[in-house]
């Protein structure tokens, strides 16, 4: 592991893109003052002249003035002395605060140098604030802050790289152990706490993912068991709070705790569609919310919440019964995902590339890659050779052999193209091209959805890439196989699924293969297999009606009323 440095970037090749990127402000950065001087947010001028893809790679996404404004009045209400940005960006967060409080001494931080410079044109050389180019997450300043706001920036594990295990770093310094899929968010999240005076407050807007995301475990548990969780406000799918980023938002409103001071309840604040930011505010204050109907307010003690794996459908409907002859999919089946490539373009071919190619047979996994390629709920050999005929990508190249003279010419392209540099295929134990072993399953998952999750009986046991996770019944029958996707495909269980996959912004749900393993569905082993027959009748009866575009509601209604009755039965089969 590295030492950490004071400057230790988190991307890749960023101090020479850094170095780039700010040389292109520097000649720009008169046409940014001219746009401030002629009344140009900050905000419109910095997307204006810095590239959309620099702002992705670094993560960074504007808080709204309203939004930040209520975060900036939840920190002010303890008299701050001193408060820490660690995110800066064009400063929004310290803007809003000296318009509230002129005389606010605010340390700002951020790594990115295009955003410090637009941050300390946009404050205007204000006294009472130092704004200083630092990763915030490696800042070796220990000094404790009266209150703290941030809009951390939003990246995913993938996207970030030190020189040591940042993870580690993070986790031992706030006493726990992080995952390492934790978005970078949850990071900024400990150290900012970590850095609060006792009695002093934090208000942190990040993406919503947390409440459901396998990630968000540790830092739920670390939050609540540290009573620093005062309020929580979440934003959902149809109020997208970030311009030009698809997520959902959630404001955290933290205070650490007075020592022998414990924390008896925790506010959550669900904002459906339509939902004024004034009733959020009255909200905060404990005012009624009979006028707006959109702004769901609930108290849960601390136990509640750590009770509930996932919270999103908790905090809009708060608690739900167990359902009397459900299960969860993990009694019935297993989960993985799909094959991973490294290079979709390289690996997954179409019948011409085969035969160009050369590639024999013994060498070859039929695979599909695309939802689109799935026109129904039941996926047999008729679709597969249709694949085939349409020159459609239905091959992996997927290696058991020593490879001969073309397979050998075709891999040296892959290395031409530097693919065995990837991180997938790098990190391969033997040779780069070797794929992953995985058997195919009887039912697939579609890991992205907008009205809800899509299953497909896999019937002629092709593989999967990404696109679709794999569910692996316990019983190994077609006939169970069939029966189980016709009941993960009805309505009643599309709606207990809403607890466990995440929402993205404009509905966008997408599904890991754990949060699979907690969906409740019929115990179908407690039915007869007249049931079990029924279901797959109904399957089929789906699989036509998607197909034809004729009588989906009226098959998906019959299909409901079989799941509930299914569900009774194997509640009396429990008795």
């Amino acid at each position: 592991m590295g030492t950490p440095g004071t400057k230790a970037t988190r991307l890749r090749n960023s101090s020479s893109e850094n170095v780039s990127a700010e040389n292109h402000f520097e000649s720009v950065v008169e046409k940014f003052a001219l746009q401030l001087n002629a009344g140009v947010e900050p905000e419109d001028a910095y997307r204006s002249l810095v590239s959309i893809e620099h702002r992705k790679r670094h993560g960074q996404f504007f808080t709204p003035m309203p939004i930040a404004s209520l975060m900036a009045d939840w920190i002010l209400s303890v008299q701050p002395t001193n408060i820490l940005d660690p995110a800066v960006g064009t400063g929004v967060f310290p803007r809003v605060l000296l318009d509230k409080r002129s005389d606010a001494k605010i340390v700002c931080v951020d790594v990115d140098g295009v955003a410090v410079s637009a941050a300390r044109a946009s404050l205007n050389g204000h006294s009472g604030i130092t704004v200083l180019q630092q990763d915030f997450l490696t800042w070796p300043d220990e000094q404790l802050f009266d209150a703290a706001i941030a809009n951390p920036p939003y990246l995913r594990h993938h996207d970030m790289f030190y020189p040591y295990d940042i993870f580690s770093l993070i986790g031992r310094k706030n006493h726990t152990s992080l995952s390492r899929l934790s978005n970078i968010y949850v990071l900024f999240i400990l150290e900012i706490c970590r850095r609060l005076r006792a009695g002093g407050r934090a208000a942190i807007i990040v993406p919503g993912e947390w409440v459901n995301a396998n990630f968000g475990d540790t830092l739920k548990l670390w939050l609540i068991s540290r009573g620093l969780l005062r309020s929580l406000i979440y934003f959902s799918h149809a109020s997208t709070q970030f311009d030009e980023a698809l997520t959902t938002a959630s404001i955290l409103l933290l205070e650490q705790p007075i020592a022998g001071v414990g924390r008896d309840s925790i506010r959550t604040v669900f904002v459906h569609d339509g939902g004024a930011l004034e009733a959020v505010r009255d909200a905060l204050e404990g005012e009624a919310q009979e006028n707006d109907p959109n702004v769901v307010v609930q108290l849960f003690s601390p136990e509640q919440l750590l009770r509930e794996k996932k919270w999103n459908h908790l905090l809009a409907h708060g608690h739900t019964k167990a359902i009397p002859g459900f299960v969860v999919l993990s009694e019935l089946a297993d989960t993985r995902r799909g094959i991973a490539t490294g290079s979709n373009s390289f690996f997954h071919l179409t019948p011409s590339a085969v035969g160009g190619l050369r590639i024999r047979p013994q060498n070859l996994t039929r695979c599909i890659g695309r939802a689109l390629d799935v026109a129904g709920v039941i996926f047999e050999r008729v679709d597969f050779d249709r694949l085939v005929a349409s020159d459609s990508r239905t091959h992996l190249f997927d290696m058991q052999t020593e490879p001969d003279e073309s397979e050998a010419e075709y891999l040296k392209k892959g290395v031409a193209e530097r693919l065995h540099e990837r991180f997938l295929c790098a990190a391969r134990s033997s040779n780069w091209y070797d794929m992953e072993k995985r058997k195919p399953s009887a039912i697939w998952a579609g890991v992205f959805g907008r009205e809800g999750l899509r299953f497909i009986l896999n019937s002629e046991r092709v593989a999967n890439l990404t696109t679709f996770h794999c569910i692996y019944p316990k019983d190994e029958s077609e006939l169970f196989a069939a029966a189980l996707t016709a009941c993960l495909n009805s309505r009643l269980v599309q709606g207990l699924a809403q607890r466990q996959h995440r929402v993205y912004g404009g509905g966008l749900l997408k599904v890991e293969p754990k949060d699979l393993l907690d969906v409740e569905v019929p115990d179908l082993r407690k039915v007869g297999n007249q049931t079990l027959e029924n279901l797959k009748l109904l399957l089929t009866k789906l699989d036509t009606a998607i197909r034809t575009g004729a009588g989906i509601a009226e098959v998906q209604s019959e299909l409901d009323a079989r799941v509930q009755r299914t569900a009774e039965e194997a509640a009396v089969g429990s008795t």
